[in-house]
């Protein structure tokens, strides 16, 4: 809902600013043409093209929105100071410069930024867990698979997990913008079946937001992953003898389903568990409830920030987050959020890099 509050009040304020470029009609016609090809874009979207035109459109109303609101700060104090209104031929070079300066600033960000996005980064951490055995795994988040999407960037990520024989995989949600059945005609069932075969116990997978969206349109993102061999977690807790691992329903799955999401408390491990570690995975790092009581899992891992994709969202999503990326603590929680090793909408990275984790668990020290 906020979301689209924030696209909305986006795309009236780009209209009423653009349509400054020209006078009178002429104007408008401009502002209103630049709606109708975002409005298609955005409905066609699982089509390359249409793809394509909505990647350069996302990065084009962040940026002019941006200087747009800048510009109106600018006049704010101005008026206050001088107490007059701006010539209006002003106002209509203005609008000019800052609309070429957006698009200047969007071809700019694509022409790196794709290259920032398909090139992700293998990152090595090691966890101290109350645990008398090492163990390791692969964590990845926010794929974002769509018809923008490398199948090349796929395969070299099953390649990574396959080369470093992780006891686990796990995935943080968000596998895909298009729903299962296109999956499988693109043949991703199959390069999930090696990912999956990659971990020496288990791979286990939670959903997320884009989970939710797509569940409107009969995507079933739970028996997919599991026909193709991930355990998928929705409040529930699997153990291994090597780990006991809590993965929650997403706040907007459960919003979506219209149901509550289960207390970590409920989902805690047995207590015949209680020697070897728990660690949770949950899409949104949002934290646990205030009043959980008891054990706390001693790791955790999330997704969903893309840590603000791209300039102006790399400077923002730290006011949203308390912790928007990397490593952290959470309500008393060592917490890992990660960048995710892709990105949603356009494929543009600028200030944020994909990523894929390798997490070494060793003992505490004594």
């Amino acid at each position: 809902m906020i979301f689209l509050f924030i696209l909305i009040f986006g795309v009236l304020f780009l209209f009423m600013n653009v349509r400054n470029v020209a006078p009178g009609i002429k104007g408008s016609i401009i502002a209103g043409l630049t709606i109708v090809v975002l409005s298609v874009c955005l409905k066609l979207r699982t089509s390359y093209i249409a793809s394509l035109g909505m990647s350069f459109f996302s990065v084009w109303l962040c940026e002019a929105l941006f200087l747009y609101i800048l510009w109106w700060i600018a006049r704010g104090i101005r008026r206050v100071v001088v107490k007059k209104p701006i010539d209006r031929r002003i106002v209509i070079s203005v609008s000019r410069l800052l609309l070429f300066v957006s698009i200047v600033m969007t071809i700019v960000f694509v022409a790196i930024g794709v290259g920032n996005n398909e090139n992700f980064k293998v990152r090595e951490f090691k966890v101290a867990v109350p645990t008398e055995r090492e163990f390791t795994a692969v964590f990845f988040s926010d794929l974002h698979i769509d018809p923008l999407f490398s199948r090349e960037k796929m395969e070299r990520i099953v390649h990574v997990s396959d080369s470093l024989h992780p006891d686990f995989v796990l995935f943080g949600g968000d596998f895909s913008d298009v729903v299962d059945s296109t999956l499988s005609a693109w043949e991703y069932d199959f390069l999930v079946q090696k990912l999956a075969a990659t971990a020496k116990v288990a791979a286990i997978a939670v959903n997320g937001n884009h989970e939710g969206f797509l569940e409107h349109k009969g995507n079933n993102f739970k028996g997919w992953m599991q026909d193709n061999g991930f355990i998928v977690l929705e409040d529930s807790t699997v153990c291994t003898p090597l780990a006991c691992v809590t993965g929650r329903n997403d706040h907007n799955v459960a919003k979506i389903r219209e149901v509550e999401r289960k207390p970590l408390f409920d989902l805690r491990p047995p207590t015949d568990a209680a020697k070897i570690p728990w660690l949770l995975l949950d899409h949104q790092p949002r934290g646990i409830e205030p009043e959980h009581p008891g054990r706390r899992p001693d790791f955790a891992m999330s997704g969903h920030t893309h840590n603000g994709q791209f300039f102006p969202g790399t400077v923002i999503i730290n006011w949203v987050w308390r912790l928007a990326y990397g490593l952290g603590e959470l309500d008393q929680i060592k917490w890992l959020v990660s960048s995710g090793v892709d990105s949603w909408g356009p494929p543009v990275r600028i200030g944020s890099e994909t990523e894929v984790w390798f997490l070494r668990f060793v003992p505490v020290a004594p």
